[in-house]
């Protein structure tokens, strides 16, 4: 629980912060000398990476912008490529905190492209990031007044008192919360819950006198690994649950100019994200960490005896479970519904009701207070939201000039490959460039790429730009990959190694899964023809 508390400053920072999550822990362990004196290692204001990403980004910039050879690109595309470049290697590297790195189009990209500052700061503003910032006020009411800790230990009580009963129980659990709250948000609240439901049920399972450290071991993996993948997982199912998927919706309009409908995006992606869960869950209590102990006679009354302590729903809980319903239902429903009752509405709009209304509504156990305060607006992740608008900008240069024609015609050598392959080798590409990068800068940077592609070899751009953000959005395999992964991996209960082992094997499903669904359902879910540009 230590360990855990340290993160709790963290919950509503940058989303792709994960490097420094996963240093902030290595560099915090304590040393003991030989005189029992406790030594804390100093953090450099730069790591060796940062330092060379540094150096490297400006460097890659001046060789591609005056010495490498690209023949058929113009200037001002070739501008935007060494920026591309640029921008790159500092997102990945975070030589600053990728936020900050994302105002950098502002500064550069009107000097040496033919984007105006006026452009680049549109970016910025794009409604897509407004309905980011509405679904991150409704997680922060979430949290504030307790209901997604009411709402966890709901669907874990209903999964019954065997240990698979609860494995499942946090893996929905956390699925279903980063379906509408941030998976590092989310990881971070249910963490803390399932520490404590372990540390019971080991207590229970020596009352029982089936207590066995290979046991414990088991079960202690499996509810991290279920709370750290089923977050994952589940925050994949909508737009706002990854900030993957709302750049592949930002980007689907700059490069396409394709409306991604929250409501029709949902339809597509929650039968996949389902079936993921539904083969994790096996695969991780039948196949990875099997128990010979199938339950404890009083582990249903702890998750009973936690709700208890929660004691009845507060008003504010109703107020916020009552908008958060509200939220949901009309995203779910814009398209078929309301749009022609209520013309020009769109996500964004429902989003800032939403917001508009927490901070509007007063408390009434909190007297001269209301639902959400103004200090819950420097909770907000202002990181992710400037790099989803420093991609945007990114993404007009490449619309801008020649370059996305241009990149086009150098990727032709899949020019005679089915689109099938296209779509399997978009979706391992994301897959593997997340592992070593944050996903949101692997996505900002792969997906005008994949567009061009799909453009140059004349089929739809939308589904394998699809198949990159998705793959994207399931790195298991390495804990640097993602925040959920380091988050877990923190705990100091699981190793490199265990989530190596178990994620590869995830990943290989994910990505079967992934070319199955973008290659055959996405174009009748979203109506569109897969082989017309």
């Amino acid at each position: 629980m230590n360990l855990i508390s340290r993160f709790s400053n963290l919950v509503w920072k940058d989303h792709n912060q994960t490097k420094d999550i996963f240093l902030f822990t290595k560099m915090r362990k304590k040393h003991r000398s030989n005189n029992n004196q406790e030594y804390t290692a100093e953090k450099s204001s730069y790591t060796t990476s940062q330092m060379i990403g540094l150096i490297l980004g400006p460097a890659a910039f001046l060789l591609l912008m005056f010495a490498m050879p690209l023949e058929g690109l113009s200037s001002s595309g070739r501008a935007v490529l060494a920026f591309a470049a640029w921008l790159a290697i500092w997102w990945i590297l975070e030589a600053m905190p990728l936020g900050i790195t994302s105002l950098l189009p502002l500064v550069v990209m009107p000097i040496v492209t033919p984007i105006t500052s006026g452009e680049v700061a549109s970016s910025y503003g794009d409604p897509l990031i407004f309905l980011f910032l509405g679904g991150f006020a409704i997680a922060l009411a979430m949290e504030k007044w307790n209901l997604h800790e009411r709402i966890a230990l709901t669907i874990i009580s209903m999964v019954g008192t065997s240990l698979s009963g609860l494995i499942m129980g946090f893996a929905l659990a956390t699925g279903f919360l980063s379906m509408w709250v941030s998976n590092m948000a989310t990881i971070m609240l249910m963490i803390p819950i399932g520490t404590a439901i372990v540390a019971k049920v080991v207590e229970l399972m020596k009352q029982d006198g089936v207590h066995s450290d290979q046991e414990e071991m088991k079960f202690t993996k499996s509810i991290i690994f279920a709370i750290g993948f089923g977050g994952t997982i589940g925050g994949s199912a909508t737009l706002i649950g990854t900030p993957t998927n709302l750049i592949l919706a930002s980007m689907a309009g700059e490069l396409l100019g394709y409306e991604i409908p929250f409501g029709t995006f949902m339809i597509f992606a929650f039968p996949l994200t389902l079936i993921l869960m539904v083969i994790f869950i096996a695969y991780l209590t039948k196949i990875a960490y099997p128990m010979k102990v199938k339950s404890i006679s009083k582990g249903k009354e702890f998750v009973t005896e936690r709700k208890d302590a929660l004691g009845k729903m507060s008003y504010e809980e109703k107020v916020v479970m009552t908008i958060f319903s509200f939220t949901a239902f009309m995203w779910l429903t814009r398209t078929f519904i309301w749009t022609d009752i209520i013309p020009g509405i769109n996500d964004t709009m429902i989003a800032m009701i939403s917001a508009m209304l927490l901070f509007l509504i007063p408390s009434k156990n909190n007297k001269g207070t209301r639902i959400l305060e103004a200090d819950s607006l420097t909770k907000m992740p202002w990181g992710v939201l400037l790099l989803v608008g420093g991609g945007l900008a990114l993404a007009a240069g490449f619309t801008g000039t020649d370059l996305a024609d241009w990149m086009g015609g150098q990727l032709m050598n899949l020019e005679n490959a089915p689109l099938i392959i296209v779509i399997a080798v978009s979706a391992v590409l994301g897959i593997l460039m997340t592992q070593m990068a944050p996903n949101t800068a692997t996505v900002t940077i792969l997906l005008p790429i994949t567009a061009a592609l799909a453009t140059a070899i004349n089929v739809n751009p939308l589904p394998v730009m699809a198949a990159t953000a998705m793959g994207a959005g399931f790195a298991f395999m390495l804990p640097i990959g993602t925040p959920s992964n380091a988050l877990i991996y923190a705990t100091g209960k699981i190793t490199i190694v265990d989530m190596l082992r178990k994620g590869t094997w995830l990943t290989a499903i994910a990505v079967v899964l992934i070319v199955t669904f973008v290659y055959y359902v996405l174009p009748f879910v979203f109506g569109i023809d897969k082989f017309t540009a």
